[in-house]
This record gives structure tokens, C-alpha cells and sequence, in this order.
């Protein structure tokens, strides 16, 4: 049962990152997204002058053929106020490509939207952006369930997230080299121009800190890459899962079917003394919940395993599903006692 519930885990991790793939083809479908591989340089300090600054502030605020990202926009008070949410700051047309934009009811300068997860934070909150020059912004919304985006080639949910959407000059102020630095890095083209992307490479160089790289694999043939492997990993595990599991209830009703032949002679004693059939088919639950309840408990009790599904309907999933086996093999149970004669089994020929 323990090896069972292990593997039920993963398929349904599985089950979720095949839906992650399915979003983002559904994504790129229309957007020819180019993206960079980046490479630090940690020897040399950044260099950004008005050349570069300028460039890259028109590709994303400007241009529409861009979109970027800051996924470490959190600061440490932020983590310990809000330990549910992480921060990730998307500019250019990101909210255009990935949809954020039907949330908007007005033009303004900047939105913060909370995840569908998170519950410390809610519409109408107030929070503090910015390292250097701190500033507070208001929430504006909550996103539905199932919101992500693409940062270099892999999907990235907004559920435990604080999405804000705002201009590379804000981030520039909020977090001035640092974050203007990590919107380079994680750039990627939509609309790609004939001499753009050498440009990209050009200006990212000069900073001194980036090498950026174009990804010469299409994007759209990556996820389908990964998607056709892990939907061929989800139909076998799943196969190897359904037969288990069969093989698993199979044996629990035959092992109890045996055992009240086995124990007969005891509830016959039992019914003798004052036990009425209510009480024995109480016994026998209690026995069924046990037998199933116990590996779900030591499995449990391994260090950090409530953390291996990303998402809690696994668990409730994984739940339901034990209560309705200890449902079924307990009904089968009591049917198969409730067919026998305890009377029957108190003549001499017994």
C-alpha cells in the first residue's frame, strides 16, 4: 500500500505537469517566442550606461515585440510577511501574451495581482516594492486558477504568486542595476525583426555581467518534446498504477474473505456471549480501516513527504481515494459475513 501510494503521488504530479504543456502550447500557438540561454560573469562589475539603458527600455516598454520577468523581487521582510506568496514582476507585453490583461479595468501605470493561492494578501492590501527606493503599491485583483507564464522555456504558475505588471523603468528604480540586469537576462522576443536579435546580443555584452545566447531550438518544438515524453511516462506509470491497484483491493477482499471462513468459530462465540451482528461488522471495519490506514500513516511519517505534491488536491485525491476502498472492501466484508448462518453453525455436525 505504501509503494502504491508513492506511485499514485507521482502520477498525479505527473497528470499536472502534463496540463502545464498543454497551457503552453496553447500559448506559443500564436507567438513565435525566442528566448536566451544567459551566462554570469562574476569577475567583471555591471556596466549600464544610456546606450544600453535606453535600448532595452524602449524593447520592453515601448517596441511590444518583448516581454521579461523578476522572479527575485521578494525581499526577506516580504518571505516572513507572507510566507504563502513569492513576487514576480512581468514587463513589456507580458500580460498580452499570457492573457493578464483582460484583469485590467483601467489604464495606469502598474497592477498587482495575487494568485489564486494565495491567502495572506487580498484585494485592496497594500505592499512594498523596491530595495533601494521603497514604494507601496495596491492590489488590485485576484487571478484565476491555472494562470502561468514562460520563462526560459519552462511554465511557471501564478497560483502562489503576486504578479505585478508594471514598466522596466519602475523596476529600474525599485531595484536599479540588480533588477534591470535580471529583465535582461530573462528576455524573450515575440515579434522578431530582421536585426534585432544581434542587436539583443550586441547590448546585453556590453554590460560586462551578461553573455546572452539565442536558443537556436524552437520553442514550441521543446514543450512538445517534453510533453510527448512525460505523456508516454504518465500512460505506462498509470497502466503499472490501475493494475496495482486492482491487484491490491483483489487481494485485501480475498485475505478478509478467508479470514471470517478462518474466524468463524470466534464470532459464532462472540454472538454466544451477547455480540449482535451489528458489532461484528463493526469489528471487521475497524480491521479494514487499520490494514489501510497504517501504511498511509507510516508513509506519512517519512520526513518531508506532506511537501512532495506541489498541488492539494493530490492529497485530497489520494484521501478520497482510501476512503472509498476501506467503503468498498468493508461492504464486501460484512456482505460476505451477513451470507452466513451463525445459528446454522451451532449443530453437533459443527
Amino acid at each position: 500500500m505504501t509503494i502504491f501510494l508513492f506511485f499514485t503521488i507521482i502520477i498525479l504530479e505527473q497528470s499536472v505537469q502534463l496540463s502545464h504543456y498543454s497551457k503552453m502550447l496553447k500559448i506559443i500557438k500564436n507567438n513565435n517566442i525566442i528566448f536566451f540561454k544567459d551566462y554570469l560573469n562574476n569577475w567583471e562589475p555591471p556596466f549600464i550606461d544610456k546606450e544600453i539603458y535606453y535600448f532595452f527600455e524602449n524593447l520592453f516598454d515601448r517596441s511590444g515585440n518583448a516581454y521579461s520577468v523578476m522572479e527575485n523581487a521578494g525581499t526577506v521582510e516580504f518571505s516572513q510577511e507572507h510566507p504563502d506568496a513569492k513576487i514576480v514582476i512581468g514587463v513589456g507585453n507580458f500580460d498580452k501574451i499570457f492573457g493578464i490583461d483582460k484583469y485590467k479595468d483601467t489604464e495606469k501605470p502598474s497592477y498587482v495581482f495575487i494568485g489564486s493561492d494565495v491567502k495572506s494578501i487580498r484585494i485592496g492590501d497594500e505592499i512594498k516594492l523596491g530595495i533601494f527606493n521603497r514604494q507601496t503599491y495596491k492590489v488590485d485583483g485576484r487571478l484565476e486558477k491555472g494562470e502561468g507564464y514562460i520563462n526560459k522555456g519552462r511554465y511557471r504558475s501564478l497560483d502562489d504568486k503576486v504578479l505585478v505588471l508594471t514598466s522596466s523603468r519602475e523596476v529600474a528604480t525599485l531595484y536599479q542595476v540588480g533588477g534591470f540586469l535580471e529583465l535582461i537576462q530573462n528576455i524573450h522576443i515575440t515579434k522578431s525583426e530582421e536585426g534585432e536579435i544581434d542587436k539583443i546580443v550586441e547590448m546585453a555584452n556590453k554590460t560586462k555581467k551578461i553573455t546572452l545566447i539565442p536558443e537556436k531550438l524552437n520553442l514550441r518544438n521543446i514543450v512538445e518534446k517534453g510533453y510527448n515524453e512525460d505523456f508516454i511516462n504518465f500512460i505506462f506509470f498509470s497502466s503499472f498504477l490501475i493494475s496495482m491497484g486492482i491487484f491490491i483491493i483483489v487481494g485485501l477482499v480475498s485475505f478478509l474473505y478467508i479470514m471470517i471462513n478462518r474466524n468463524f468459530t470466534e464470532y459464532v462465540v462472540h454472538q454466544i456471549y451477547g455480540a449482535t451482528k451489528k458489532d461484528l461488522y463493526l469489528r471487521i471495519t475497524i480491521f479494514v480501516v487499520l490494514v489501510v490506514i497504517l501504511p498511509l500513516a507510516m508513509f506519512l511519517a517519512i520526513p518531508n513527504m506532506l511537501l512532495l505534491p506541489s498541488t492539494k488536491w493530490v492529497w485530497w485525491f489520494v484521501f478520497t481515494f482510501y476512503f472509498i476502498t476501506i467503503l468498498f472492501v468493508s461492504i464486501l466484508s460484512v456482505g460476505r459475513l451477513n451470507k452466513k448462518d451463525l445459528t446454522a453453525f451451532l449443530r453437533r455436525d459443527n
